[in-house]
């Protein structure tokens, strides 16, 4: 169910800069997201790495040109800026469509997917998931684009990712992946790679993002030096950032297969 009422029942509170988690205070991050790039594709990526291609009409290079806003804000569907609470690079200049508690993290995620198939007049190709993983194609819904969206949002979550998405792994991690946290079919957890670099030595890094509760626009989280490098993750270290940070479950990686 995604209503605020979610947050009392996992054990956490926002209360200022802290976040309350089981009884535990964890310091949220006061810095402002920056706002000198337009699309992620310009983001800098670590010194002595580049730009992994993929081909122009590709899901990975669509979600590498996503714009960005050029306003440190960060909105939840309550219109609340609530930027201060995390670090991030930047947010995405993609606005809620619903003043609803619906897109949180694996909806955004969603949303992406959507957008793509929009704007790439690729509707007739569109499919999201039911809770169980099973494909449900927009073009045999007989339903609008944003009311299918919102029938799909309110009916699954970071399960359905999990169940329907295919599998993949570290070493093919692209734009547009995910990593889906859901151990039993309850509350979980959904981040999207939204870049990727990588240097002459063969190491990687993924510019990686997400949306939360209450429903927000999504942010790309800003890599901590330990986990990353100019605030690129490496694959281990956005792990290990899960880990301290987000505990909901073992990550997998999945990916909405392209029909």
């Amino acid at each position: 169910m995604k209503f605020f009422s979610i947050l009392l029942h996992f054990g956490m509170i926002v209360v200022g800069p802290w976040i309350v988690i089981g009884g535990l205070f964890f310091l949220s991050s006061c810095l402002e997201a920056d706002s000198k790039w337009e699309k992620i594709g310009e983001i800098q990526t670590p010194e002595g790495s580049s730009r992994i291609s993929y081909p122009k009409d590709s899901f990975s290079s669509f979600v590498r040109s996503l714009p960005l806003k050029s306003e440190s804000t960060l909105l939840t569907f309550q219109k609340q800026n609530i930027i201060r609470r995390y670090d991030s690079l930047a947010v995405l200049k993609l606005p809620l469509l619903f003043q609803e508690d619906l897109e949180q993290c694996a909806d955004f995620t969603m949303r992406i997917w959507a957008e793509y198939h929009k704007q790439k007049n690729l509707l007739n190709r569109f499919y999201l998931f039911d809770y169980n993983g099973r494909k449900k194609q927009f073009r045999e819904s007989g339903m609008s684009y944003v009311s299918f969206l919102r029938k799909s949002f309110i009916s699954s979550n970071s399960y359905s990712l999990k169940k329907g998405g295919m599998n993949i792994e570290e070493t093919d991690l692209r734009p547009g992946d995910l990593f889906v946290q859901n151990e039993t079919g309850g509350i979980g957890h959904v981040s999207m790679v939204l870049d990727a670099a990588e240097n002459p030595n063969g190491e990687k890094f993924f510019l990686i993002g997400f949306s939360f509760m209450p429903a927000q626009e999504m942010h790309i989280e800003k890599a901590p030096k330990k986990f990353g490098s100019q605030g690129w993750f490496t694959y281990k270290g956005f792990l290990k950032h899960l880990e301290e940070f987000y505990p909901y479950g073992n990550p997998v990686l999945r990916r909405f297969p392209e029909t």
